[in-house]
């Protein structure tokens, strides 16, 4: 059986191994090169407490897919020989304000009655963990669980995988048309032809709404990365002001990030690097004096609800998988099994229904 899927990042790449690994025959169309979208640009962290998620269905999945990861990035670096920085590092949530300290207090605290770790470090603490430490900061919560992986590195091992496993990737490609025939899937218009297929999943981030009306919109994100030695810092720090994300092998430290409703803006601005700067500033202030390596750009794929769209269309055999927001490498294991048991077993579990598209029409009827 042959699959097509639009787009070519984390997770139209997961899913394209999922279902490679199960007999199926892929292809991925993607615009640019694979792996070089919002998976490319994004910061790598697999941090559903330090998002401050709230208790539901939504941290249900997010918690469920970063206890798959481990096995996940293991069993893909026996597959491509590619260490890819996975680091269950802990993240520290540092708290600027009395307001930020009772709210991460009680964080930590409805956490714990869902049986998740966390815990308060008093700022006492945090300087004998720092070097420099902005004044601000009273104190942290400390969420040891959450986790990082260098997303560039999964992407290049996922690309190493197609590549080496059949998949064919039609890349620098431009999908224009879904090809329906009495309300069934029938192929993908191309820019190098048609390609047809018996199934089709949308997984094309911010630019799956060209394809079909599935409520996703761009948000633009600003980032940097600048030289850090092991002594600079010892895990994520996620922050109001800014985020900071030492890799495994502290060969960078990665800053960000902007929010932006401006479309797709291309560019980075002085308003958003100073940002990022003076977040960085404000969280462990001698880190200003060392080397800027990068600074770059991407576009989160969000819906007005902020929680990914998953499942069927009204299309027979079409699919989508995108609006995945801040959470995309994250989610990325537990999508491609959802996704991949909907496809082959026609399985629709509860994060499929309730991530369903049709909650928009839902909402629309109310």
């Amino acid at each position: 059986m042959k699959g097509i899927i639009i787009g070519g990042g984390i997770i139209g790449l997961s899913l394209a191994r999922e279902l490679n690994k199960n007999g199926y025959d892929v292809t991925v169309i993607e615009l640019l090169r694979v792996g070089r979208g919002a998976s490319w640009t994004a910061g790598g962290m697999l941090a559903p407490q330090a998002e401050g998620l709230e208790p539901g269905t939504f941290l249900d999945f997010c918690i469920e897919s970063r206890e798959m990861y481990e096995t996940f990035v293991k069993t893909l670096e026996r597959e491509t020989d590619i260490d890819v920085g996975y680091w269950k590092c802990g993240i520290l949530c540092p708290a600027f304000s009395e307001e930020e300290e009772k709210e991460l207090k009680k964080r930590i605290q409805v956490y714990s009655e869902l049986g998740l770790t966390g815990k308060w470090i008093d700022r006492e603490a945090l300087e004998g963990r720092y070097r420099s430490l902005g004044e601000e900061i009273r104190g942290g919560a400390l969420f040891p669980d959450d986790a990082q992986v260098d997303n560039r590195l999964l992407m290049t091992a996922l690309e190493k995988y197609a590549r080496s496993r059949g998949i064919q990737l039609l890349e620098f490609t431009e999908a224009s048309e879904i090809i329906e025939e009495n309300g069934k899937f029938e192929a993908v218009r191309t820019s190098k032809g048609i390609v047809e297929g018996d199934f089709c999943v949308i997984a094309a981030g911010a630019w799956s709404e060209h394809f079909i009306k599935c409520h996703v919109f761009p948000i633009k994100g600003e980032m940097a990365a600048i030289d850090i030695s092991p002594q600079d810092i010892d895990r994520v720090i996620f922050g109001s002001k800014a985020y900071l994300i030492p890799r495994k092998d502290y060969k960078r430290l990665v800053i960000g990030a902007t929010e932006e409703m401006v479309g797709f803006k291309d560019g980075n601005t002085v308003k958003g690097i100073l940002q990022l700067f003076n977040g960085l500033k404000d969280t462990l202030p001698n880190l200003i004096n060392n080397t800027i390596q990068e600074t770059w750009f991407g576009y989160r794929p969000a819906t007005p609800d902020l929680l990914p769209v998953l499942g069927k269309t009204e299309i027979e055999n079409l699919y989508i998988a995108t609006g995945h927001y801040r959470n995309g490498i994250l989610l990325a294991p537990i999508t491609a099994r959802v996704m991949f048991d909907l496809i082959d077993k026609g399985i629709e579990n509860h994060y499929i229904k309730e991530f369903s598209l049709n909650r928009f029409k839902a909402n629309k009827n109310e």
